[in-house]
């Protein structure tokens, strides 16, 4: 790629009046991600179980919103339905909705996990994602499109159990291994709807919330560069797998960690 090419590539503009759909858009991670596109002049398509509509148009750009609740295979249907009814082209499908350590009422310890919910936390987490991907493969096709499912480093490595104590935290093993299923149907993936779509895959590190600072200082032991992830961590990234930068690039997991999984 030539200086003018990636030059050209890095338009600021280059997002304007894309369709970018966004899942978990009511989410800290979904918000933050809504509003750089927003900000870009997209269009977004925002999905989520709650109806909380805090996007408002920057520019001359178009919000939509879908209310629909993943573990209810009706409203997966009925969303994809109406995608393929009202949308003729979708640029951009960001597959973020995840079942995460803010969501209590399913964060248990080991001897405390239930099948139900790990059938939730697949549904939400690695069942939509495939199904979403699918029932809107071809207006993706027709757009050349991207596909960025938003994983984590406990779908490459087992969390440690350490960190966790003292805490009243725990990293439950269907959220890890949904995350794992997810790397690789983001690799299967990019091999079905290649080469009109490209499908790649962010793995944040742990992201800085209201973590007790036991858990903090245990965490940050391993990170090079000492410090907890943030929204503006991955958004960067996004953007480039989004871009016209990353066309040679298809089935990839970028790991976004602050070197964590280097030691």
């Amino acid at each position: 790629m030539s200086t003018s090419s990636i030059l050209k590539n890095l338009n600021i503009n280059s997002f304007k009046n894309k369709f970018v759909i966004i899942t978990g858009a009511s989410g800290v991670l979904g918000l933050s991600i809504s509003n750089f596109f927003n900000k870009l002049g997209a269009n977004l398509i925002l999905i989520d179980r709650s109806h909380k509509k805090k996007i408002k148009p920057f520019m001359n750009n178009k919000v939509h919103y879908f209310k629909t609740d993943f573990t209810i295979q009706k409203q997966m249907e009925n969303l994809v339905r109406n995608l393929n009814a009202r949308y003729s082209k979708i640029d951009i499908l960001i597959n973020n909705a995840s079942y995460t350590g803010s969501d209590k009422y399913w964060v248990k310890k080991f001897g405390k996990e239930t099948m139900d919910d790990w059938d939730k936390v697949f549904k939400v987490s690695y069942q939509a994602a495939f199904y979403l991907s699918q029932g809107i493969s071809n207006i993706l096709k027709n757009s050349n499109g991207r596909v960025i499912n938003i994983g984590s480093i406990f779908g490459e490595s087992v969390p440690n159990i350490k960190n966790y104590k003292g805490t009243k935290m725990c990293s439950p093993a269907a959220y890890s291994i949904s995350k794992n299923s997810l790397i690789h149907l983001t690799k299967w993936l990019a091999v079905n709807m290649a080469p009109k779509v490209n499908v790649n895959m962010i793995s944040p590190g742990g992201i800085k919330r209201n973590q007790a600072q036991i858990f903090k200082k245990k965490y940050l032991h391993k990170v090079p560069l000492n410090r907890m992830c943030s929204e503006e961590d991955i958004i960067g990234p996004i953007i480039f797998l989004s871009s016209n930068l990353s066309n040679y690039i298809t089935g990839h997991n970028l790991i976004v960690d602050g070197g964590y999984s280097t030691i």
